[in-house]
């Protein structure tokens, strides 16, 4: 069985395939996106455990994500995880939180071990190095 079932959306190929080949190696049921629509219309229909976004993505961010999924599906409530390679700063990460209740807001380049550590808050028996 399954640790759980997560979306990763983003639109960068080869980060969205690392990612979620990390999580597959641990026991995660994986469904990946390329973009904020397809991300949205995934997240509806496999009701995720956790969700992974990038920030920025075509045709919806993945804070329009976000706000478009609890609008239509309120009783869903997934760990959210916020990648971004652009909006780097305490003033954007504590936005992210406060506002869109993300749970994890990682600045890419990733290390795997940060998001290992990250993912293990949440999912105690996932193991990471340090």
């Amino acid at each position: 069985m399954a640790v759980a079932r997560v979306l990763v959306a983003d639109d960068s190929r080869i980060f969205r395939a690392w990612i979620a080949e990390l999580l597959r190696e641990h026991g995660f049921e994986v469904t990946e996106a390329s973009n904020g629509q397809e991300a949205l219309d995934t997240a509806l229909s496999i009701r995720p455990q956790l969700l992974i976004l990038d920030a920025l993505m075509p045709l919806l961010s993945g804070f329009d994500v976000l706000t478009k999924l609890r609008e239509k599906l309120p009783a869903l409530d997934p760990i959210v995880f916020i990648v971004t390679a652009v909006y780097k700063s305490n003033r954007w990460e504590n936005e992210a939180k406060q506002q869109y209740r993300v749970q994890e807001y990682l600045e890419k380049p990733l290390e795997e071990d940060d998001f290992l550590r990250a993912l293990a808050r949440y999912f105690p028996t996932i193991t990471h190095s340090s």
